[in-house]
């Protein structure tokens, strides 16, 4: 009975650090903040209105390959933290994010999102053990040590999220209507325009669409 305690005591205090060390890079908003904006089917956004719109990401530039899974994405970010001195005292040592401006489509239309973004969605990798050997090449890279003064190995931990064509995402940002040949025409008079949401003021906010479900 003992080691059964044992054991559960060291479970819950693992999956206590786990949640501790993820959630601050799940980076979501406040779910109510969110959703006291409603959300607009794309085809009904008007001029300078802050929106949340609802879609698929549709890539518009070649696809990026993510540092860590190498997998071709729209986008992504990867924070890396090291422990050197082995007492769970960690500094960000690497933080890289690269977005390019993509597509969102729904049954209405589509709006184009450009960057910066403020990414709310959920990791797709979360690691905290031996550095990988592409792990090791993006530290090296990066001019981290990997070793401290005696020889003793750096630990490191990593999130990496991404955005992939296809994923069903939520947006949140201020709107402009503007002119642009790729848009649809509001009727044979008029010139195509498309919906364009633009990190200027404030950074455009991508969630994953099911955080944000009724």
């Amino acid at each position: 009975m003992t080691g059964l305690v044992i054991t559960l005591v060291l479970l819950n205090a693992g999956f206590v650090a786990y949640r501790a060390w993820v959630a601050p890079y799940r980076r979501r908003a406040p779910r109510r903040a969110l959703m006291r904006i409603p959300e607009t089917p794309i085809a009904g956004v008007k001029d300078g209105e802050r929106v949340r719109i609802k879609g698929r990401a549709i890539a518009r530039e070649p696809l990026r390959t993510s540092p860590i899974s190498r997998r071709p994405c729209i986008g992504f970010r990867l924070i890396v933290q090291s422990d050197s001195g082995g007492r769970d005292v960690w500094q960000r040592v690497v933080d890289q994010e690269q977005f390019d401006s993509f597509l969102l489509l729904d049954d209405t239309g589509e709006a184009m999102l450009h960057a910066p973004f403020d990414l709310e969605l959920d990791p797709y990798d979360v690691r905290s053990d031996n550095p990988s050997p592409v792990l090791l090449e993006i530290l090296e890279r990066e001019g981290v040590p990997v070793r401290g003064t005696f020889g003793i190995e750096h630990r490191f931990r990593y999130v990496e999220t991404i955005l992939m064509p296809g994923d069903e995402i939520t947006a949140v940002g201020r709107a402009t209507v503007e002119i642009d040949a790729a848009g649809r025409p509001l009727s044979h008079r008029h010139p195509p325009v498309m919906c364009h949401l633009r990190g200027i003021d404030e950074a455009v906010v991508i969630a994953d669409a099911d955080d944000l479900a009724p």
